[in-house]
């Protein structure tokens, strides 16, 4: 019996150690809030999923493996928090694997956020929220509005099918990837960071037609930031062009955007940011779009925010420079409110 207890008690002590060297975290957001758009018919309220972030859920885990290396996975769904439905694709933003080291970065496969984007993120005046922010021009200059558009591109963001390596040399960040064709078509996206009081961005990402080495839309941006004291000011540049499955270029479009951030006490922050857009293809196509907005931090994990965009659209204006998730109508002026809360978990 002795020996059996102890057996035992070494048993509960290995495993203990290593269930200590394996972690494993779930994760999420909730944000709701209301919307009110002028200029949409005869203008509309809605209960709005998503103001400043994504409503999502996830897990994500590592394991050490000692000598500093780790094996990490990340699984992570969105959800329409107003009415509880999901996305047919249940971990549509992120199901991957891979290995993590402090010395030689990091190798990820599977279903990612593209490196591109999440450099551009670092620089986009509005830092890529939800709404209201260069997350719009960038996904809908990604192909996603292209018809027979690429598998492996999914709104410019994620990538599917994908090998990934990043690392952080100092202040500088590296990253890069691919996906593999299998006849949805091939996608390379680089991004390239700077982090400091001054901090830079270069994004580069190229998409192939399906079953093709033809590029269907290739987009770059560059962007700079800089923080002094309570303020930070942000300028980007995205240039986008897509083509037809005919190989015909179909849009050129330039944004600019320009912000600064007013950190107005450590848990209060007020925005303001202005974009331009415009395809070079189409005449009278420039979106001028305006944002002011206020984020007050209750706690680390719940936000209440506030957020006013004012957009003027030329009339052949069209989604590939709009700011605002599903656009504005052509050729009209639209003032939009969206006040609501973010809680993560």
């Amino acid at each position: 019996m002795k020996k059996k207890l102890i057996g035992i008690t070494a048993l509960a002590l290995v495993s203990g150690a290593a269930l200590a060297q394996s972690t494993v975290t779930v994760y999420g957001n909730v944000d709701l809030g209301l919307l009110v758009q002028s200029n949409a018919g005869n203008g509309s309220t809605q209960v709005y999923n998503g103001g400043i972030s994504p409503s999502i859920w996830g897990f994500r885990g590592s394991e050490d493996l000692g000598g500093g290396l780790k094996a990490n996975f990340n699984l992570e769904s969105h959800f329409a928090a107003d009415t509880g439905a999901g996305d047919a694709r249940f971990f549509r933003r992120q199901s991957n694997v891979g290995f993590s080291s402090p010395t030689m970065g990091t190798l990820t496969l599977g279903n990612m956020y593209g490196p591109a984007v999440l450099a551009f993120a670092a620089t986009d005046p509005r830092g890529l929220r939800e709404n209201f922010s260069g997350l719009y021009p960038w996904a809908y200059n990604s192909g996603a509005l292209t018809t027979g558009n690429n598998g492996n591109n999914d709104v410019g963001v994620f990538l599917q099918n994908a090998i990934s390596y990043s690392n952080t040399l100092g202040p500088v960040g590296i990253a890069g990837a691919y996906s593999v064709s299998e006849t949805k078509g091939a996608v390379v996206s680089l991004g390239l960071t700077y982090s400091g009081p001054l901090s830079l961005s270069a994004a580069y990402q190229a998409t192939n037609l399906p079953t093709t080495s033809e590029q269907q839309s290739v987009m770059y941006s560059m962007g700079a930031g800089y923080t002094m004291g309570a303020f930070t000011g942000k300028l980007n540049f995205l240039h986008g062009k897509n083509k037809n499955a005919a190989l015909v270029e179909t849009t050129k479009v330039d944004v600019l955007g320009l912000g600064l951030d007013w950190k107005t006490a450590s848990n209060n922050t007020i925005g303001f940011a202005y974009y331009t857009g415009k395809d070079k293809n189409t005449a009278s196509s420039t979106t001028n779009s305006f944002i002011l907005s206020d984020e007050y931090a209750l706690s680390k994990r719940t936000t209440l925010y506030v957020q006013a965009a004012f957009v003027d659209a030329d009339a052949n204006a069209s989604l590939v420079s709009s700011i605002v998730a599903g656009g504005t109508d052509a050729g009209k002026n639209a003032s939009l409110l969206n006040f609501g809360v973010k809680h993560a978990f």
